[in-house]
Order: structure tokens, then sequence, then C-alpha cells
């Protein structure tokens, strides 16, 4: 069986605030990440989202855009395997977050910012490289 046909699957929120900054999730070790993480077998995205947004941060997603923003495989070198992202475009129903081991903190960034933070993961970089070439 070949391994490199197996990806680990995630499903990403990509939350925009009114300067069309982006909302990411600051881990506990000290990366920033978008909410979100892997699908469970049997879920459907927005379910897996919504779980993974509610373990993470304590936040209710509010609505979800059934049409992928973003999608993308890479090989993660933080965790040594294939991964695949799907990002979805989505609304919290506030911002009150409650710490947990997976995120300590919210902060928004421009596209920009994310690709000159070394604290952004190489994936979170990637699809803020792909924003700014769509402009």
């Amino acid at each position: 069986m070949n391994q490199e046909a197996f990806y680990r699957t995630s499903v990403k929120a990509l939350i925009k605030n009114k300067e069309g900054k982006i909302l990411l999730s600051k881990d506990g070790i000290d990366g920033y990440d978008f909410l979100g993480g892997g699908l469970d077998h049997g879920e459907t995205l927005e379910e897996g989202l919504k779980r993974e947004v509610l373990e993470e941060t304590g936040l209710h997603v509010k609505k979800i855009s059934y049409n992928p923003s973003y999608y993308m495989t890479f090989y993660s070198t933080l965790n040594s395997r294939w991964s695949a992202y799907i990002l979805l475009e989505c609304e919290l129903e506030d911002l009150n977050l409650t710490p947990s081991s997976e995120c300590i903190a919210l902060e928004f960034f421009s596209p920009q910012e994310i690709l000159d933070n070394p604290k952004c993961y190489e994936a979170t970089k990637k699809v803020a490289k792909l924003m700014l070439q769509e402009k």
C-alpha cells in the first residue's frame, strides 16, 4: 500500500473581520493557524468544523459557507505527514474565547502579516500566499 496516497484531512475556518483581516488561533506551542482540525470518519465538513471550533475555543459557529474557499494538500514537516486543508468561510456567534491547550488566544492578521510572521505555520502561510495572488 502506498502511504503517500493518504492524507490527514482538516477542515479550517476562514473568518474575516470588517477590514478583511483573517482570524488565527495561537496554539499552546506558540504557533498560529486557522481554527479547526481533523475530520472524524463519517463527519460532514460542517459537523467537523463546528466540533473543532467548539473544542478548541468554546465558541459556536453561527454560519458556514458550503463552498470551500481554498483546498490544498501539503507535506507537513511539523507532523511528518501529508495533509489536506479545506477552508470554509464562516462566522462565529462572538469572540468570547475560553482558552484551551489548543488555543490560548485569537488574533486577526492581513495575508502579508501572516507571511511575515515566523510563528505562523507553513500551511497557514501557503493560504495567505494564495490570497495575495488573487488580488
